[in-house]
C-alpha cells in the first residue's frame, strides 16, 4: 500500500493538470496564511541570510526580517522532493550528466559544474532585478492581472526560447 503510494505520488508522472490544480490551490492558501505570494526567488534571499548573517547588504535586511520563514523550508521539499522522487524511480545517487547538453558537449565535470552555476547566478541576479522568479511572476502575478508581470513573463518566455536556441546553435551543433 505504501510503496503504491509512494510509486503514485513521486514515481509516476502526474496527469498536466493536477500540478495546475496543487498550485493554483497553493496560490490562495498562502494569502490566507501568509498574506504572501507564492515564489522562489526570495527564498534563496532568505538562504542568503542565513549563510551571511552579518551581511549588510539592504536589500536583505529590509526584506527578509524573518530568516527562517516558510519559504526555507519550501526550498528545501523541493530538494527533497526531487531527491526523493529520483530515489524511488531508482535513479543512481549521482548523475554526473545534465541531460543531453552535457552529453553532446562532452566537457569535463568541473566545466559543467561552473558553467550551470554561473546560468544559476545569472537567474537569480535577473529574478532580483525583475522583482520575483518566473512562479512569482507568472503564478501570482498574471492571476492577480499585474502588467509588469504579463511583461516580464513574456520576456522570461522570449529570453528563455532565444538562450536555447543559442545554447544549441554554439554548443549542440544545432541551427538557429
Amino acid at each position: 500500500m505504501i510503496t503504491a503510494l509512494a510509486n503514485f505520488i513521486f514515481v509516476e508522472p502526474w496527469p498536466f493538470w493536477t500540478g495546475g490544480l496543487v498550485i493554483g490551490l497553493l496560490v490562495p492558501l498562502l494569502y490566507y496564511y501568509h498574506n504572501t505570494a507564492l515564489g522562489v526567488s526570495t527564498g534563496y534571499g532568505n538562504l542568503v541570510k542565513i549563510i551571511l548573517p552579518s551581511r549588510q547588504l539592504q536589500w536583505i535586511k529590509s526584506e527578509f526580517s524573518e530568516t527562517w520563514s516558510w519559504r526555507i523550508y519550501f526550498i528545501a521539499g523541493i530538494i527533497l522532493g526531487g531527491f526523493i522522487s529520483a530515489r524511488l524511480a531508482g535513479r543512481p545517487l549521482i548523475i554526473p550528466e545534465m541531460g543531453q547538453f552535457t552529453i553532446i558537449v562532452g566537457w569535463p565535470a568541473l566545466l559543467n559544474a561552473l558553467y550551470f552555476f554561473a546560468g544559476g547566478t545569472l537567474l537569480g541576479l535577473g529574478a532580483r532585478i525583475a522583482g520575483g522568479c518566473t512562479s512569482g511572476h507568472s503564478i501570482h502575478g498574471i492571476a492577480n492581472l499585474h502588467l509588469s508581470s504579463i511583461i516580464v513573463t513574456v520576456l522570461f518566455l522570449a529570453g528563455g526560447a532565444a538562450a536555447a536556441n543559442i545554447v544549441r546553435a554554439l554548443f549542440m551543433g544545432g541551427g538557429i
